[in-house]
């Protein structure tokens, strides 16, 4: 029986040895998505704004394409054109808009402050100037995407035209851009921080646009970036570092 013991124990290691992979197997199997590049994330959001409607609760769902294709809340829409169709109605676009969504999930909040009078902040580029039909709000979100292989999280920052009227916005460059009502400015931007399962470690940036013309509580939200797995690209970021 001693005899036998060694022909086990080399069996057994050699079982062991058989189910672990060599270096340069694990490394061709590292999943794609895990070489990052550019996204875009088309959502519908459904706000419960507080009494002043400076802040409030999110539901949506989304689709993300590109690096990563996810989504989650059961988006409807086949195509650019079924996306944006609510904001263009005149009538029927909160309707429509609740259709985009065959089971929103929680997302998040957001923040919404308001302009700031002419001269009331030093750097302050969108302010409520004598005789200008108003200013653009703050806004400032915290979002988790919750997809089928993780969830995301997701913070976005810019301005919001909560006026009923375009608001004239000088950039930086010396030329004028009109924000039209219940939309974002052009600075609007994100940040990816991280996230779960398949997006552990994932980080990005980007721009975004908002839309809730026609459509209000319901808001149209599109996001272009990159996204990434350890450290951030030398050249393809969305925005400037």
């Amino acid at each position: 029986m001693s005899k036998a013991k060694p022909i086990l124990l080399a069996a057994s290691a050699a079982a062991v040895v058989a189910f672990i992979p060599a270096a340069g197997a694990a490394a061709s199997v590292r999943p794609h998505q895990l070489e990052g590049g550019a996204v875009t994330i088309q959502s519908w959001l459904y706000a419960v704004p507080s009494e002043n409607v400076l802040s409030g609760t999110v539901w949506d769902c989304f689709k993300i394409t590109g690096a990563i294709n996810d989504q989650g809340g059961g988006p409807t829409w086949s195509d650019g054109s079924s996306y944006g169709a609510p904001n263009t109605m005149t009538s029927g676009g909160v309707a429509a808009a609740g259709r985009e969504c065959a089971d929103k999930v929680p997302a998040g909040g957001f923040v919404l402050v308001p302009p700031p009078e002419a001269g009331q902040y030093q750097f302050a580029t969108y302010t409520a100037a004598p005789g200008s039909p108003g200013g653009l709000s703050t806004v400032y979100a915290v979002h988790t995407i919750a997809g089928q292989k993780g969830d995301i999280y997701i913070t976005f920052s810019g301005t919001y035209n909560m006026t009923n009227n375009p608001v004239p916005v000088k950039l930086a460059n010396g030329s004028t851009v009109e924000v039209e009502p219940l939309t974002t400015g052009p600075e609007c931007t994100w940040v990816i921080t991280g996230g779960t399962g398949a997006y552990t470690g994932l980080q990005g940036d980007g721009t975004c646009f908002a839309n809730a013309e026609n459509t209000f509580p319901w808001i149209n939200h599109t996001e272009h970036g990159q996204v990434w797995w350890g450290s951030p690209p030398n050249t393809n970021s969305s925005i400037s570092r």
